[in-house]
């Protein structure tokens, strides 16, 4: 059953625009590469499952000759989701080698002019936490793309504060693992291997309680994937956390909660759970053979498991 909470009033009017770049800007976008990591051993974006008639398409004067339905940006690409107005997942390649953590922050929110604005909720239900409302959570988080020459870094920057990039977060939400996991993998890397590829996504659901009028995701997911630097194999692993606990509560009333926490869990869950087609990715996760049910438990980064 849905439930509703609070009124839709007091829209953040800060650090967002309604100007939107030239189409003619995105040209040189090459997106997300599939070889980045080994280019022997591709790994493709996911094939779209139980969202396959649901995939928000480029409008026609976007349109070039690859696929209609990635929206490709500097180191990373997006696939939304028409019926929910978010992304489906964001897939972002890392060099971590090349990696420039001082570009100044963009920090102003836009829409992306390649699609139907409409499907771009850009201020609704989004501002001062204290007043419940939400934080524009990135999904691919913005120093991650963030590599190359400063040019090139600082374009990737302003690249992710597309509204294409973001589910809607509670702030005491959007720190600790979530944060830290990309910045973990590439610490247990082997130098001479500093690329990881992370794609991250919300768990949408027909259930997923309404605030503001919008559905809000009460779980997230990611899949990242790297060289191990004792195997030299490649290696994918799952996380999945959610954000009940940090829901606003209904005024008088209360949740009941789950045993929500932080999880590895295996790439086959994810995908069972996200309705996407993740079977390339699974095949190198660290808990492939294991219950698509399974999860364990961590607290910090360093419990993660990063070998089979």
């Amino acid at each position: 059953m849905r439930q509703s909470f609070g009124p839709a009033g007091g829209l953040d009017a800060l650090r967002v625009t309604e100007g939107v770049w030239p189409l003619g800007d995105y040209a040189d976008r090459q997106g997300y590469d599939p070889g980045f990591i080994l280019s022997d051993t591709p790994l493709p974006l996911p094939g779209a499952g139980r969202w396959s008639d649901d995939l928000v398409e480029l409008l026609p004067e976007a349109r070039g000759q690859g696929d209609p339905t990635e929206l490709r940006y500097t180191h990373f690409s997006v696939r939304m989701s028409r019926s929910r107005g978010l992304p489906l997942y964001s897939a972002c390649n890392i060099d971590g080698a090349q990696s420039d953590r001082d570009v100044p922050r963009t920090n102003t929110w836009r829409r992306d002019p390649r699609i139907d604005p409409q499907l771009q909720n850009l201020r609704e239900g989004y501002g001062d936490e204290r007043r419940g409302l939400f934080s524009r959570g990135h999904m691919t988080r913005r120093e991650d793309p963030n590599w190359g020459s400063r040019d090139i870094a600082k374009q990737a920057d302003a690249d992710t504060f597309h509204i294409t990039n973001v589910a809607p977060q509670r702030q005491g939400f959007n720190g600790g693992i979530w944060l830290q996991l990309e910045d973990y993998v590439l610490d247990n890397t082997d130098r001479a291997n500093l690329r990881v590829t992370v794609m991250t996504g919300p768990m949408l659901s027909d259930v997923d309680p309404l605030y503001y009028n919008r559905q809000i995701p009460v779980a997230f997911w990611k899949v990242l994937a790297f060289v191990h630097p004792d195997t030299r194999e490649l290696t994918t692993i799952g996380y999945r956390r959610a954000q009940m606990d940090y829901l606003p509560r209904p005024s008088g009333g209360r949740f009941v909660f789950g045993d929500f926490q932080d999880s590895q869990v295996p790439v086959a869950g994810i995908a069972e759970e996200s309705g996407l087609d993740l079977a390339a990715w699974a095949e190198f996760d660290v808990m492939a053979g294991a219950s698509a049910q399974m999860e364990l438990r961590v607290s910090s980064v360093s419990d993660f498991y990063l070998t089979r």
